[in-house]
């Protein structure tokens, strides 16, 4: 008979992309970090916004668009005021956004921490784990890696699981481990006949601290 581990994995990026854009004081390409800072215009009743970055080698500025001449009456109030305090969650929630970037170079971007609870089941008996991922802000990591790296576990193995079908999504589709991971997702791994692989991932959860639901 299957026994089931249920855990849910919040997933928070370390590091958020640095755009590599032309300095105009360096006179070359260079990669540029965000400051903290929102930049506010006003034009009448319109309202320009950017997110300021800086360079990371002489601190020259880069700002980002947010939006562009949107009317007052247009903007939620609670937005406006983050943007007007520089409310950290709100500079977060924009810099870790890649949309519209252009090319990006951040050491150690694949770099997550994880807070992972138990909701079902026991790390000591189990035979199929299942894994929800919440992801606070993007993650620019494969699904493929996160979870060799999280399960103890190669590569090569989780992709012959997948072609075993033993390796699934939500859905009980095969798990596309080439893209990173999504809100709201749910990683499935039946591993009842697939004990070498089972021993391997047992270990790994074994050495996690757990959080009891």
């Amino acid at each position: 008979m299957s026994k089931s581990l249920k855990c849910v994995w919040t997933l928070q990026p370390e590091n958020p992309p640095h755009p590599v854009i032309p300095c105009k004081n360096c006179g070359v390409l260079k990669p540029f970090k965000p400051s903290g800072k929102f930049r506010l215009n006003a034009n009448g009743t319109r309202l320009d916004a950017w997110l300021i970055y800086k360079c990371m080698t002489c601190d020259a500025t880069w700002n980002r668009s947010i939006f562009e001449r949107r009317n007052r009456k247009q903007i939620a109030p609670d937005l406006l005021e983050a943007l007007q305090i520089n409310c950290p969650e709100q500079v977060k929630r924009y810099a870790f956004d890649k949309t519209g970037l252009p090319a990006v170079a951040t050491p150690g971007e694949g770099m997550v921490t994880i807070h992972k609870q138990i909701v079902e089941g026991t790390v000591q008996d189990w035979t199929d784990l299942e894994i929800a991922l919440n992801t606070v802000m993007p993650v620019n990591l494969r699904l493929d890696r996160l979870l060799a790296q999280q399960l103890g576990v190669s590569r090569s193995a989780l992709k012959l699981l997948v072609r075993q079908g033993g390796l699934l999504d939500g859905n009980e589709e095969p798990l596309q481990l080439k893209k990173p991971p999504k809100h709201g997702a749910v990683v499935r791994l039946q591993l009842a006949d697939h004990t070498n692989l089972r021993t391997q991932v047992h270990s790994a959860l074994l050495a996690d601290e757990f959080v009891e639901a």
